[in-house]
């Protein structure tokens, strides 16, 4: 049984209130990037961390003993989470050092797929600012009822 972990961004998760439901439920229903595991062996979650916020001076150090973590629990498969991929400049750095230190270990870039990537980052920069309707969450995208500002801002 493939055993794994969902690496997820902080600031979606904390700022934005993802509540992981496009990560799980494409878990749950074996889609978007869940598709390649057996059908006769479907992967169980271990557990979900988060980066620990954009990393600066300390880089993708901060997920080290977060990914250990996952590993003395028999981690072999790490996803990072769609948003993750998308947005997170740090992605490849996070990537090196789980392969580093856990060469073993499977990483895949993404749990699930946009419907259309460049609507999904417009509406991640409002969330982040909220300049048009505050409080906006990550559901309001999610459920399209999101607002943005007009062209021109």
């Amino acid at each position: 049984m493939a055993k794994i972990g969902i690496l997820g961004c902080e600031s979606v998760t904390n700022e934005m209130n993802c509540v992981m439901i496009g990560c799980l439920g494409n878990l749950r229903s074996r889609e978007g990037l869940f598709k390649d595991y057996p059908e006769d062996d479907p992967p169980e979650l271990v557990g979900i961390i988060n980066c620990g916020g954009c990393p600066t001076a300390v880089g993708s150090d901060r997920i080290w003993q977060k990914v250990q973590a996952l590993v003395d629990y028999g981690v072999n498969a790490i996803h990072l989470s769609s948003c993750l991929v998308q947005l997170c400049p740090f992605k490849d750095a996070f990537i090196t050092t789980i392969q580093t230190d856990h060469p073993d270990i499977k990483v895949v870039e993404g749990t699930h797929f946009f419907h259309d990537e460049d609507a999904f980052k417009t509406g991640v920069k409002e969330l982040l600012s909220q300049r048009v309707v505050t409080p906006q969450r990550m559901n309001d995208l999610v459920f399209k009822r999101i607002k943005l500002p007009d062209e021109k801002s």
